[in-house]
């Protein structure tokens, strides 16, 4: 963030103390005047004494303008004021104040007055002063022209725009308030054309917005110039120079005159040969001026890589430039050759790789049956991939030829490999250390004795070298990395390493945190007083400090002290909003559509409405107020959310529900309370531990009752629940490559003399892998069972979207005698396979995809048995959102006893889960 600004007024306040420096009698100087008493304030107020340890003046210290320079610049670097204004007072005994203001930052804007125009089109021009950003005044200035520039583009050419602030110094916040006079505003009086093709313009005049008798508006005549330069490049002109060349303004009548120039440039025209390939894979690169020997390589490749992807790998393509009367012909001769079918790879000459690892090492896939033969493109740039990678493991001279042999009804694509010599390390050699262990220093290095060598690695361990170092708390080390070659090939490492300073943190400073608990911050920074300044502690306080969802902005100062080894630790936070709330309104069915005529299916309206209050009582707590309703439920939620339980570091949950919910056999009141704890355990590893209770009312029952659900009306229930969770997955919405695993362990117990005895488990795994680019293969596999006196309300069910689409949903596993509705089981397996192929480029968030899912539920763990698993098959599609893909599925039953293969049809958002 700019701090232009400061930096000036810190300047003059330091050039003000030695002009007062100077100004003083040169014996009072000389004499060793003192200074009596140091003040820091801000905004008028005394500090706090974490922000005094800023200035490193003490009373008693000599009168010296070289210690206020080092003052000034301390307090500049921190980043936290806006203003620093140093004054001194006295002879012998001087008394030094030093006056800071802090930053403040926009909240608001707002905009008052003849406003013409929409509020967001006038924040679209605003650049020097947007919600969040740092206020100064030469900003709010700035700002103001950048109002009355909008405005002029608007067509307001009189209009004024005057700003002022509203500070809410406690907050660090100002509400900005423009108050706006627009003026007058001309109309088009004529267009005029000079230069150009008429018959183009003709037809570009009719899309054009600027018309005469139309208010006249730069920024829509702006657009109005692209529509010309477009209809020209349409026309084959796409070097075209459209520009206004003179307006003429008349007061009399607020018109405008306009004479707009064109000069079309050469006519492009391009010419493809011999094949099908679309004219615009290549016109793009012709809009502008381009080195046309570049332009034809460039284009030849673009046409190569297209028919190869359709299994033209033998294509040729030879390119010619013909230059006419203001043309310019280009000419693309493809001879595509024939289209082949890929039907293996393979790799020769390999000894420093397998075969299995250079396809992972370059994401060359195996290839599948289902889904055709390699992209001829992915072939023909593996060479040079594979080339790159051997010279990364010490074979700078492999080479790589791809050849195709015929085999059969296809070819085999033949890696060739001349791996060429290796070249090694013979030693690693540490030069000029005594700070850090050489066994430290050796642990993380790519650089090994017998291991590879190749320069980059020497690159980038230097630069490992220098960040251990820092994470050491090591400050300003310096580390060359060289290589000596021996007559064998071998070479000896040797990093030149000159230490630094060992630093400790002498204080910690917080600012910023006006709602937020001190505690709060401390317990989230892994650093305190007298510890060494480890960098990446500090980024790791800094992401805690984010993770706490409080602060739109985290800031971590270093400032060294004089003092040698020392420094500051400056920590700077914005707190954010502190409140939200947010409506839904969405669709739903009753029953799952049975065709594709949805319209037929009895659709009715889903509400839900949140309000969050976030930093409850400055510990970074979080309320939370949710109410959902629609046909099959109803439910209102109240949740207390805290990153820590009870001084304890794991994050705590505190929950209170009361819901209705419709299912197919049954339907439910419930209400009930939780309380959860998660704690992280290791890399992408999450415990969580829930103690619940609830107590369940059916208020409808399809099915004969079972002991537990005739004895228990209501069933009251507490249940201890652990969670293991592993998510290495690349996203958690919309995930392309990675794992995730979750295991489940309820145990409810008669506590309070309630009716529950059960112990649950449950188990997913799910797994994401991309091939080739574009498919990606994804499969699910879960497991549940359980023991003892489960009701109705708590046992597995399964079918539908989410679960086995060649079902209703909950339709899989056993049913009622009479009534022919599912009744749920003690286990449950499931496993779904889905692949998802990318078919379009210019549409990746779309896919077609294949699904095959198997499992049952069964009544109890001795019913188990794949035997018994049904099976469904089907296809759909999926598009990208932010909250998972789209998804719409047909699927078919292939059990016979399924009552009907169906098809079936499901539409939902989020994955297979």
């Amino acid at each position: 963030m700019p701090r232009s600004g400061k930096g000036f007024r810190a300047v003059l306040a330091l050039l003000a103390v030695l002009a007062a420096a100077e100004s003083r009698p040169a014996s009072a100087v000389a004499s060793g005047a003192r200074i009596s008493a140091v003040l820091v304030r801000v905004e008028g107020e005394e500090i706090r004494p974490d922000l005094r340890s800023l200035v490193p003046i003490a009373d008693g210290d000599p009168f010296l303008p070289v210690r206020i320079d080092e003052a000034v610049k301390r307090i500049n670097e921190t980043g936290l004021f806006s203003d620093i204004e140093v004054r001194a007072e006295g002879e012998e005994d001087v008394r030094l104040t030093f006056l800071l203001t802090r930053k403040l930052f926009t909240r608001r804007i707002s905009f008052s007055g003849e406003v013409p125009v929409s509020r967001k089109r006038l924040l679209s021009g605003l650049y020097a002063l947007r919600p969040e950003t740092e206020f100064s005044e030469p900003r709010l200035r700035r700002a103001e022209e950048e109002l009355r520039e909008n405005l002029r583009r608007e067509g307001f050419f009189d209009a004024r725009a005057t700003g002022r602030a509203v500070p809410d110094p406690a907050r660090r916040f100002v509400d900005l308030e423009f108050t706006v006079e627009a003026g007058r505003r001309f109309s088009v009086r004529n267009i005029e054309f000079r230069g150009g093709l008429g018959e183009v313009q003709a037809k570009a005049v009719k899309s054009l917005a600027t018309r005469p008798g139309r208010p006249y508006r730069p920024a829509v005549l702006e657009s109005d110039l692209d529509v010309i330069r477009a209809a020209y490049r349409a026309a084959g002109y796409p070097r075209a120079d459209v520009a206004v060349q003179t307006r003429f303004f008349r007061a009399a009548d607020a018109s405008v005159g306009l004479v707009l120039g064109v000069d079309p440039r050469e006519r492009i025209r391009i010419t493809i040969r011999g094949a099908e390939v679309p004219e615009s894979l290549v016109r793009p690169l012709w809009e502008e001026r381009i080195f046309e020997e570049w332009g034809l390589k460039q284009a030849e490749a673009a046409i190569l890589t297209s028919l190869r992807r359709k299994g033209h790998v033998f294509a040729v393509v030879r390119s010619s430039i013909e230059r006419e009367a203001g043309d310019l012909h280009i000419i693309h001769q493809v001879d595509p050759g024939p289209k082949i079918r890929i039907s293996s790879v393979v790799f020769e000459g390999l000894t420093a790789f397998s075969e299995a690892e250079i396809r992972r090492r370059i994401g060359l896939a195996p290839r599948l049956p289902l889904f055709g033969s390699v992209s001829g493109d992915q072939l023909f740039a593996a060479p040079e991939e594979v080339e790159t990678l051997y010279e990364r493991e010490g074979y700078p001279d492999a080479g790589v030829t791809l050849q195709f042999r015929e085999r059969g009804d296809g070819y085999q694509a033949v890696f060739v490999i001349d791996e060429g010599p290796v070249r090694t390390i013979r030693s690693v050699v540490f030069r000029n250390i005594s700070l850090v262990p050489e066994n430290d220093l050796r642990r993380d290095l790519e650089c090994r004795e017998s291991g590879p060598y190749e320069p980059g690695r020497v690159r980038r361990d230097a630069e490992r070298l220098e960040s251990r170092y820092l994470n050491g708390g090591i400050r300003g080390t310096a580390v060359a990395g060289r290589a000596e070659a021996l007559d064998d090939g071998r070479f000896d490492v040797f990093f030149d390493i000159q230490e630094g300073t060992p630093v400790r943190i002498d204080k910690i400073v917080v600012s910023g945190n006006a709602v937020t608990r001190r505690d709060v911050i401390d317990r989230a920074l892994l650093l305190r007083e007298g510890d060494p300044a480890r960098a990446d502690l500090i980024l790791e306080s800094k992401r805690r400090l984010e993770k706490l969802g409080v602060f739109v902005e985290v800031k971590i100062e270093e400032i060294l002290s004089t003092e040698s080894g020392r420094e500051t630790l400056v920590v700077s936070l914005r707190e954010g909003a502190r409140n939200y709330a947010g409506l839904g309104v969405g669709l739903e069915t009753k029953n799952e559509p049975m065709t594709f005529e949805i319209w037929n299916n009895v659709i009715r309206p889903r509400f839900s409405a949140e309000f969050i209050r976030g930093n409850m009582l400055g510990r970074a707590a979080q309320l939370s107020l949710i109410g959902q309703f629609s046909l099959k439920e109803k439910r209102a939620v109240a949740s207390w959310e805290s990153p820590a339980f009870f001084g304890l570091p794991f994050q705590s949950s505190v929950n209170a529900w009361l819901e209705r919910e419709e299912r197919v056999s049954y339907g439910f009141d419930r209400r009930g309370f939780s309380l959860s704890g998660f704690r992280s355990i290791g890399p992408d590893w999450t415990s969580l531990t829930t103690l619940r209770f609830a107590r369940t009312t059916l208020y409808f029952l399809e099915v004969e009752e079972s002991e537990i659900d005739r004895q228990h009306y209501p069933y009251s229930a507490t249940s201890l629940s652990e969670s293991l969770i592993w998510d290495a997955r690349d996203d958690s919405f919309n995930p392309t490559r990675g794992l995730f695993f979750s295991a489940v362990l309820e145990w409810a117990y008669p506590l309070f003399k309630v009716e529950s005895d059960y112990l649950k488990s449950f188990v997913k795994f799910q797994y994401f892998q991309p091939i080739g680019g574009r498919i990606l293969l994804l499969g699910t596999f879960r497991s549940g069972l359980g023991m003892g006196r489960i009701p109705i309300h708590e046992r597995f069910f399964a079918g539908g979207s989410g679960t086995f689409r060649g079902r209703r949903f909950d339709d899989l596993g056993p049913k009622d005698a009479k009534s022919g509705k599912p009744v749920g089981g003690k286990a449950l397996i499931l496993f779904n396979i889905d692949a998802q192929i990318a078919p379009f480029s210019s549409l990746p968030g779309l896919s077609l995809a294949v699904f095959y899912d198997r499992g049952n539920v069964f009544a109890s763990r001795k019913d188990v048995g794949f035997d018994a698993l049904e099976d469904a098959l089907g296809f759909g599609f999926r598009y990208k959102t932010p909250l998972g893909p789209l998804r719409v599925d047909l699927g078919w039953n292939l059990d016979p006893s399924a009552g009907g293969r169906g098809p079936r049809l499901y539409v939902t958002i989020g994955n297979v889960f």
